[in-house]
């Protein structure tokens, strides 16, 4: 699979748009703890899940937004923060 950055951008607009579209605005997040699988096992469905360490939404959001601040400069794993909030808001929105 291979996907572009320009394929990337256009799925996340069009997502919010809908989100937009349905009303959904801005979503409150009462979870901040997660479990984390760590990534050399997360995509072989052959191996045992070990080593599962937690994660935090309110870390991972405040460095994205150090990184929409400027305070930090942005960086590819910036993807994997803003990822496990889109995670959970997906969850929860409807539509």
């Amino acid at each position: 699979m291979r996907i572009s950055v320009g394929e990337l951008r256009a799925a996340f607009d069009r997502l919010v748009e809908h989100l937009e579209a349905t009303g959904q605005e801005a979503f409150e997040i009462e979870d901040d703890f997660y479990w984390e699988v760590p990534c050399e096992v997360r995509y072989d469905p052959y191996k045992r899940i070990d080593g599962a360490t937690l994660g935090q939404l309110s870390d991972d959001w405040n460095e994205v937004q150090s990184m929409l601040s400027g305070r930090r400069p942005p960086l590819g794993y910036g993807l994997v923060w803003l990822a496990s909030v889109l995670r959970k808001i997906g969850e929860g929105a409807t539509g």
